[in-house]
């Protein structure tokens, strides 16, 4: 099943192109239609604003060229306000959001844009880090998978689009206790489910800090791309016990993305 609405956020900043092209990548595999986004912060720089104009210009001209239906809509005003009533007003079921530069997802004590997003997107949600503006298509993405995958049919979902979409072999990861080499049920149950869509899977594990077992694989096996489960940590579990998913996204090896599935409606 894929995606009928693909929401890419743009901004001044290049990084933000390159998550854009991720959508644009699912968008073409699925048929599905691709919204270029911007939203101009009140009083931002004419600088600013004329880059993300230019990459609004480059990135529509490219979709329309691979036949893509696509719309380009731009805004004046907060983005944590803006964004979430646009998704819902043009039917996203995925919406890619770039961290900027500045930007750290997980900092404990700070309110960060991609938090509030993470809390009123209706959406699947794929808040991105770019590293290497080079690679922009992906050849093979590790997928850290913990105990319990609340989040399983979903994450599986937007994997599998990733990979089908960049054409890329997909390695599941999981952080084992050293002595320990049990596998949790869930690796098993997506690693069957992504097979049965027809993908390549390698599996494999590793022990030690979970944030750097991560960054060590990702820089090991050369993959391109880590794809995270949004943390559930609230925020005093963080401060006593981490957030792994925070480490990583602040400074990955590769690009990497937090995937957070669409909440479910009451």
């Amino acid at each position: 099943m894929s995606y009928h609405t693909i929401l890419a956020v743009i901004n001044e900043h290049t990084g933000s192109t390159v998550s854009a092209r991720y959508a644009m990548a699912l968008a073409l595999s699925g048929g599905s239609e691709l919204v270029l986004y911007c939203a101009h912060g009140e009083g931002s720089a004419r600088i600013a604003v004329r880059h993300s104009d230019r990459h609004m210009d480059h990135l529509l001209e490219d979709a329309l060229a691979l036949d893509i239906a696509v719309t380009r809509i731009s805004e004046t005003g907060a983005i944590t306000r803006l964004l979430p009533h646009r998704a819902q007003a043009e039917g996203a079921d995925l919406v890619f959001y770039p961290l900027t530069p500045e930007e750290r997802y997980g900092a404990t004590l700070q309110r960060q844009a991609a938090h509030h997003l993470l809390r009123t997107v209706r959406a699947d949600l794929a808040v991105m880090r770019i590293i290497h503006m080079g690679k922009p298509h992906p050849r093979r993405i590790l997928v850290p998978i913990g105990g319990v995958v609340s989040d399983r049919e979903q994450r599986v979902r937007f994997v599998a689009a990733l990979a089908k979409g960049f054409h890329s072999q997909v390695t599941l990861f999981h952080r084992s206790e050293i002595g320990k080499l049990n596998l949790p049920d869930d690796f098993f149950v997506m690693r069957n489910e992504l097979r049965l869509r027809h993908l390549p899977v390698l599996e494999r594990s590793g022990s030690g800090h979970i944030a750097r077992a991560i960054a060590l694989e990702a820089v090991s096996h050369h993959n391109d791309l880590i794809v995270l489960g949004a943390t559930e940590r609230g925020t005093l579990r963080r401060l006593f016990f981490g957030n792994p998913a925070g480490d990583v996204m602040h400074a990955p090896p590769c690009n990497a993305i937090l995937f957070r599935p669409a909440p479910r409606l009451p």
